[in-house]
């Protein structure tokens, strides 16, 4: 099952897409911004900032390089100025891919073309980026009506023929299966293959799909273009190619590790996000693909941000694995001063689970959901678990102010039993995990959930919000690491929480909370105290035991909310004053 984000199916603004022309030649064509072409004066200006700014980064990386030979101790460079070469994942040779010996300067445009440069990497994305930001956003055209008007089942149909993905003959140990537009999906997007150093426009083949018999004119057909792409790696069963992570709508990506389906979703910024002016979805309006070499284990991606507010340079490391590894490196020009934005928005989908006060009586299933729970290291080390809900109104929650260690959307519980669900594989959608790098500043961790009436609608976003705004004008760089997979990549040091159950005392206004911790070994809790507290009400009940069939250790206690319309509930196990275990905390409200 595809599910979309919750905002696509009241506002159909989500979507995004590529251009594709290309005679292969290193020559870019510029037409209208109907098609979604940048403006010739801008692409020649970006075009001429980024080889110089390659050069620069390249002259700076062999005079480094030359250091490092000597002994001399390298000095970090900033994530912005970074050569692209310094940037190289495990298992990438140097990359000469990007770096010519000697890269000619780009030759001048001519009628309605733009040369491109002869080396091309992160530099000359930034540079067009910036060059945008100096300039108004233009709104891409939709797709042909025809093409827009699919339904859902309609557009699954469409197939990508046997053979028709990048790199499919060639021994590669990467793949990419690009995906037109149609149905909610209405953007075009370009999307370029760097090799050796030179981007090269990929065109639109119409001859890569099966249509069927879909009710879509053969001018469409034949000028549809691209909406995103996939790329797929055997990463999971020897020679089977699987799919890592996928790029479509606005800025949203998700990926995959071995034996995971798609479940939660990540996007390059979020910007008023659940604000009453309207939250606005900048857009990836091009993508580089960075031809693999032999032995590669790691595959390079650039794109290029576009928004009414924004633009950006990014550029995505990914490492296939059992917890499939995406390393982001970012540049933020806004258009205008922005004070209500989210650094790695992550989307998910939460219905309910035990752990709700107003069950779901009419679902024979036991949960629903993408995700389960917040998981964050708080600068000083203590280890927060929050329990995600439905809530009966918009919902918001700052978490932290310090730059976390780590966040995440996790899904924790993992058994079919859980959920009960053949189709959708709940048991088995990724948790996702977040490690910031350089360029973060305080701010505050946000949450965000959105009341939902099915499963089919994300309704949880979480995101980073820096404490000051960006001003127009100026670049914002800075780097995160995430990885997708059946379990987090970092384990805390202390135990975790395994399950929130939650409902009412019998014949009492009271409610009754239950956290099972995650240890059946009862030494890592023995002789741990209770620590329960509530921003309003009464905490009554409190109770320690362990179960006798899993072992687990069990807490439960009471809430009285007195006169309370919201509580700010918090929990843990401590001994000699010290956590033992994560801190629970949730959020009650009156119905």
């Amino acid at each position: 099952m595809i599910r979309f984000p919750w905002y696509v199916a009241g506002t159909l603004a989500l979507l995004f897409a590529v251009q594709a022309c290309s005679d292969g030649s290193n020559e870019v064509a510029v037409e209208s911004s109907a098609d979604n072409e940048i403006d010739a004066d801008i692409y020649r200006m970006a075009m001429e900032e980024g080889q110089e700014a390659e050069e620069a980064a390249s002259g700076a990386a062999s005079s480094e390089s030359a250091k490092m030979d000597e002994g001399s101790q390298a000095q970090a460079a900033d994530p912005s100025d970074q050569a692209d070469e310094d940037t190289a994942g495990p298992g990438e040779s140097p990359d000469t891919d990007e770096a010519s010996a000697e890269s000619p300067e780009a030759a001048p445009p001519t009628g309605d073309t733009v040369q491109a440069p002869a080396r091309f990497g992160f530099q000359t994305v930034n540079a067009l980026a910036r060059q945008l930001a100096l300039n108004d956003y233009k709104p891409p055209a939709s797709a042909p009506e025809d093409a827009a008007g699919l339904n859902y089942d309609q557009f699954r149909r469409i197939q990508n023929l046997p053979g028709s993905e990048l790199w499919s003959d060639d021994g590669s140990a990467f793949r990419v299966s690009l995906d037109p537009r149609g149905y909610l999906f209405r953007q075009q997007v370009k999307v370029n293959i760097i090799e050796e150093g030179k981007p090269v426009r990929k065109s639109y083949e119409p001859g890569q799909f099966d249509f069927l018999d879909l009710p879509l004119s053969e001018e469409t057909v034949e000028t549809l273009g691209y909406s995103g792409f996939r790329l797929l790696a055997p990463f999971a069963e020897a020679g089977k190619y699987d799919e890592v992570i996928s790029f479509r709508g606005a800025s949203f990506f998700r990926a995959l590790g071995a034996g995971a389906v798609y479940g939660a979703s990540a996007r390059g910024l979020s910007v008023g996000t659940a604000s009453s002016e309207g939250e606005e979805f900048p857009r990836f309006r091009e993508f580089w693909l960075v031809k693999p070499k032999p032995g590669d284990t790691t595959f390079r991606i650039f794109a290029l941000l576009d928004g009414e507010s924004v633009t950006g340079a990014y550029e995505f490391t990914v490492e296939p694995g059992p917890d499939t590894e995406v390393k982001v490196r970012a540049v933020i020009h806004p258009r205008r001063n922005l004070s209500n934005f989210g650094v790695v928005p992550l989307t998910s989908m939460y219905f309910f689970s035990p752990h709700d006060l107003a069950k779901q009586p009419n679902d024979f299933r036991p949960a629903v959901h993408d995700s389960e729970g917040l998981s964050f290291q708080l600068a000083n080390g203590e280890w927060v678990w929050r329990p995600l809900t439905n809530p009966n109104a918009l919902q918001v929650s700052i978490l932290a102010q310090d730059v976390p260690l780590g966040f995440g959307l996790m899904q924790r519980q993992r058994d079919f039993d859980d959920y009960s669900d053949i189709e959708a594989g709940y048991h088995l959608r990724p948790s996702v995990w977040v490690r910031p790098g350089e360029g973060w500043q305080k701010g505050e961790l946000t949450l965000v959930e959105i009341p939902t009436v099915n499963e089919y609608n994300d309704n949880i976003v979480v995101f980073w919000k820096p404490g000051q705004a960006w001003e127009k004008g100026k670049a914002y760089p800075f780097s995160y690491t995430l990885n997708w997979g059946m379990m987090s990549p970092v384990l805390p040091g202390v135990v975790r929480v395994a399950e929130t159950r939650a409902g009412r005392v019998p014949d009492s206004e009271r409610r009754l909370f239950v956290i099972d911790f995650d240890s059946s070994d009862s030494r890592l809790l023995a002789g741990a105290d209770a620590d329960v507290s509530s921003s309003a009400g009464a905490v009554s009940n409190v109770t320690l035991k362990q179960h006798p069939d899993t072992g687990l250790m069990r807490l439960s206690f009471e809430l009285d909310p007195e006169q309370a319309d919201t509580a700010e509930l918090r929990a843990l196990l401590t001994r000699a004053g010290k956590p033992v275990t994560e801190t629970w905390i949730y959020r009650w409200r009156a119905s």
